[in-house]
Parts: structure tokens; C-alpha cells; sequence
């Protein structure tokens, strides 16, 4: 069909019923997401009865494509689809189960979590005052908040879910835990892990981190329920997870490329590989297993390239 076509018959035909919309809601959906909702619940029930999940699950952002005139369009530079409708996914092999729109100001609920109980502090000194009573419960920030509610969407059992730096934050693996499934991914410097570690990755880039190749430390939470864990491969990789406690028995062997490092990082690795470019070294399962798992979100959107409508058409016999 050409563009002129479809115009003429836009004019006449809507996709969706204009007469539904609550523009007036500050709280509600955006018109473009309004618009789009009914199409999207269709199309996630009507999955949700044919396919059935297996437990490991990834959640990530995907984008939709569109350039035109809209104040709910983000740019995400760096990604193949830079300009477009930001969308929360939890995806498994290719396939998208569930979905959330990314709006700037977040209409879901906040989660609230309660907080590890701390040591008791050892007697003030004579002359210093208490501090205030410590915080019970805080609130997870929206783009966490995001991976309980894509949780909560699915059906009934217990999940382990992958997610990148975007998301991981100590808390809301915590509030995974609590609610009976398990959480691994990479995390920042600055994502609320411990302070050892968060100085370790600061001083990687120097070659002054202290870990040698392929050496692992995991430091666990205060209440035991999440592991921290520092990896040094090419670069110093931090990790947070309920599954994986980063022990020595926890490893997997896998084919590993010598890595082109001609920096303050370089002797190390030169030590471990000498003169060969492949060689098999047995990397933490935490890494081997995110690896295998990061990319359920990834594979969707490769098969979306396949059907997209920008292709020429063939007409006739």
C-alpha cells in the first residue's frame, strides 16, 4: 500500500476509538499510549494463553521506532533504534511476554520494601548524641520498581531474573528474594554496593584494583540475602545476585580469547594466556550464566527487524 493511500484511508478509519481517550487525567496513560492500549492488552492475554514461560526470564528496554512530532519520544543514544517509544519488556527466547510503557512520569505504583536491619552500634560517647531512628522501609526508584511489577504480570511459580546495570540494585534483589525468585545481573559502582568493591572498580582503570586475572571476591549484604561479586576479566565486572555466591565450586569452563590489552591491565592477562589466543578457563557460573541469558530481550528485537514494514513489497503474480 503507498503512503497516499493509507493517508486517504486514515482519514476515515481508526485504529482505535478516539472518544475513549482521558486526555484531561494527569495520571493517566499519554495519548500515543492510550491509543495503543487496547491493542496491547489484547496482545498480551492472548500470549499469555498460548505460551507458558520457563523460569529464567530477562527484563530490559526496548524502543519502538518512530520520528515523528510527540512529547513521549526518548532518544537513547548508542542503540541501533536511538529515537522511538521507550518499552519495559520481560522476554524469554525472542518472545515477549509482558510489557510496560516508559512514561517520564511514572504512573505505576511505587514498591515500597523494608530495609536489613543493621547491628546495634556499640555505646555513643560521652557528649555525642544518637543519631535519629534509622529508616525501615524505602522506595524503589521507577526504573526498579518496573522489574516487580513486569514480574508480578507473569503467571504463578518461581523466576530468576536477568537484568543489567540499569536495573540492579541491592533492594530490589532483595525484594526478589522476599517474593520467592531469583535475580543476577551487573551492577554499578554506584548502585548502593559495598564500599570495597565500589573502590575496586574506581581504581581498575589504573591497573590498581588489586585482583588478578580471572580472580573473584564476594562480599554478601548485611543480611545475608544478596551477593555482591567483583570478577576480573578485562576489566574489573561488578555482579549482584541471589543464586550465585561467586564461591570457587561455582565455575564453568568456557572458551575464553586472549584479550588486545596494551594497558596497565595487560600484564596479568599476558601471564595467564603466555603465547596461545584461545585458551579454556573455568569463569565464574554468575558471569557464564548472564551471558547465556542477558539476550532474550536482544533476540526479540532482531526478530522484529524481519517483519518490519520498510521492506519493499513484491505485486502481482
Amino acid at each position: 500500500m503507498p503512503l497516499w493511500r493509507f493517508r486517504l484511508i486514515s482519514r476515515y478509519i481508526r485504529t482505535f476509538d478516539h472518544t475513549l481517550l482521558d486526555l484531561g487525567n494527569e495520571e493517566d496513560l499519554p495519548k500515543a499510549f492510550q491509543a495503543a492500549e487496547p491493542w496491547s492488552d489484547l496482545i498480551q492475554k492472548v500470549s499469555a494463553q498460548l505460551y507458558f514461560p520457563g523460569n529464567n526470564v530477562t527484563v530490559d528496554e526496548c524502543m519502538v521506532p518512530f520520528a515523528g512530532r510527540s512529547k513521549d519520544t526518548t532518544l537513547v543514544k548508542n542503540k541501533p533504534t536511538p529515537i522511538g517509544f521507550k518499552v519495559w519488556v520481560i522476554a524469554q527466547n525472542g518472545l515477549f511476554i509482558r510489557w510496560l510503557w516508559h512514561v517520564k512520569a511514572s504512573p505505576y505504583t511505587a514498591v515500597i520494601i523494608e530495609l536489613p536491619k543493621k547491628k546495634p552500634a556499640a555505646k555513643p560517647q560521652q557528649g555525642k548524641k544518637r543519631k535519629g531512628r534509622p529508616k525501615e522501609t524505602v522506595a524503589l526508584s521507577n526504573t526498579a520498581g518496573v522489574v516487580i511489577h513486569l514480574v508480578n504480570m507473569l503467571p504463578k511459580q518461581t523466576y530468576h531474573v536477568f537484568m543489567d546495570n540499569l536495573f540492579s540494585l541491592p533492594n530490589l534483589f532483595r525484594a526478589l528474594r522476599e517474593a520467592g525468585h531469583g535475580a543476577t545481573g551487573t551492577a554499578r559502582p554506584n548502585c548502593g554496593i559495598t564500599k570495597e568493591l565500589k573502590l575496586a572498580k574506581g581504581k581498575d582503570k589504573a591497573g590498581a584494583s588489586g585482583f588478578k586475572y580471572n580472580e573473584v571476591k564476594s562480599i554478601p549484604t548485611i543480611d545475608n540475602l544478596v551477593a555482591q561479586i567483583a570478577w576480573k576479566d578485562n576489566s574489573l565486572v561488578l555482579f549482584l545476585s541471589t543464586l550465585y555466591s561467586g564461591a570457587d565450586n561455582q565455575h564453568t569452563p568456557k572458551r575464553r580469547k586472549k584479550p588486545a590489552s596494551n594497558g596497565a591491565q595487560s600484564k596479568p592477562m599476558q601471564e595467564t594466556f603466555s603465547n596461545t589466543t584461545i585458551k579454556v578457563i573455568p569463569i565464574p557460573a554468575v558471569s557464564a550464566s548472564y551471558n547465556d541469558e542477558i539476550n532474550h530481550v536482544d533476540r526479540g528485537d532482531q526478530i522484529r527487524s524481519y517483519t518490519s514494514y520498510e521492506h519493499r513489497f513484491r505485486r502481482g503474480p
